[in-house]
């Protein structure tokens, strides 16, 4: 969890992607490059504000194949937790240990919280660990 200390209070900043400030995706985009050796896409052309839900909704879907579900029990440090906001999957943490992720949302600083606990436990839509790249989805070829 020592690790996890050094994203704790990132500012919010939407569309941002560095430790100057992170809107969610851009902190799990940060903490999977720095922590797990893991690149993800930036998306930050794709949307343009943290309240864009339809296309936020378009770039999970897009990218969903690329990750693999697995069940809470089984979360483990660099999964990513998707949760619902205003009933829709569209905001993202990053599991720091069972239970427990690294999040940033709009209004307060990245922080650690608990996703099992009574805030965030009914929003909670899955944990998804990126794929290797032998798994990941492909187009089929014609």
């Amino acid at each position: 969890m020592r690790w996890a200390a050094r994203y704790v209070g990132i500012p919010f900043k939407a569309l941002g992607r560095d430790r100057a400030g992170c809107d969610c995706w851009g902190l799990v985009r940060l903490v999977l490059a720095e922590q797990f050796g893991i690149a993800v896409p930036s998306y930050d052309e794709d949307y343009a504000t943290v309240h864009d839900r339809r296309e936020i909704m378009a770039l999970r879907n897009r990218e969903l194949p690329s990750w693999r579900e697995v069940a809470p029990t089984d979360a483990a440090a660099g999964d990513v937790v998707a949760l619902r906001i205003e009933g829709q999957p569209t905001h993202y943490g990053v599991v720091v240990e069972r239970g427990l992720m690294l999040h940033a949302h709009e209004g307060t600083d990245a922080c650690a919280e608990r996703y099992d606990g009574p805030l965030w436990r009914h929003r909670v839509v899955g944990v998804y660990r990126r794929a290797p790249a032998s798994e990941e989805a492909t187009c089929p070829k014609s």
